[in-house]
């Protein structure tokens, strides 16, 4: 499959103003600085452990939806989810934090959402909507310098592996369209600023 550089999807070129305010907040302006308050810190990091579980299932069931030449992406970001939530653990477990907890609504909602689309929309939508949730988190991390007490943080989600696997996905929701695409994606856009926003306010 040819790669995509993601920074050149027309699904992120027709999202306005959206795509900007799902990959800037200043949840991300302080953990860049190093100011983040530990009390964000660790509301983000319980959440989004639970928001990873979630994206599990999300993809699996696009898995099964989706057409061959598209396996062996979705299941490579499979194996790199089931890491991703053993670091997660990893992490929490160091300093304390509950991962056990009912998800904020703000989560509650985005996973929601998730899970609707998985058993109601066909394979491009949801190829759309998977590109969305990994692109804008490779965008937001991406902008960060990769120095601080959230270093390892940054370098995690902007490293170039994962870039090129955001790349695959691209070259999938470019190949594979659909007039609902569009809005999903958007959509997936907008749970990205509030989750943001919750991380930061609560």
């Amino acid at each position: 499959m040819p790669s995509t550089p993601w920074s050149e999807s027309p699904l992120i070129a027709a999202a306005g103003a959206l795509w900007q305010q799902a990959t800037r907040s200043p949840f991300l302006d302080a953990a860049q600085a190093g100011t983040l308050p530990e009390v964000a810190f660790r509301r983000w990091l319980a959440q989004d452990y639970l928001f990873a579980r979630g994206l599990v299932a999300f993809q699996a069931i696009a898995l099964a939806k989706a057409p061959r030449d598209a396996h062996r992406v979705l299941i490579d970001g499979l194996l790199a989810l089931d890491n991703e939530l053993q670091w997660f653990e990893t992490h929490a477990d160091r300093r304390d934090i509950a991962l056990s907890g009912p998800p904020h609504p703000v989560c509650r909602a985005y996973l929601d959402f998730l899970m609707r689309n998985a058993y109601t929309q066909p394979w491009p939508v949801l190829a759309a909507i998977l590109f969305g949730v990994e692109v804008s988190y490779l965008a937001a991390w991406s902008a960060l310098a990769p120095t601080g007490p959230y270093a390892e943080f940054i370098q995690r989600w902007s490293n170039p592996a994962f870039s090129a696997y955001v790349d695959r996905l691209a070259a999938l929701a470019s190949r594979y369209t659909h007039p609902e695409a569009q809005p999903a994606f958007e959509q997936v856009l907008r749970y990205e600023r509030d989750f943001w926003q919750m991380a930061w306010e609560g």
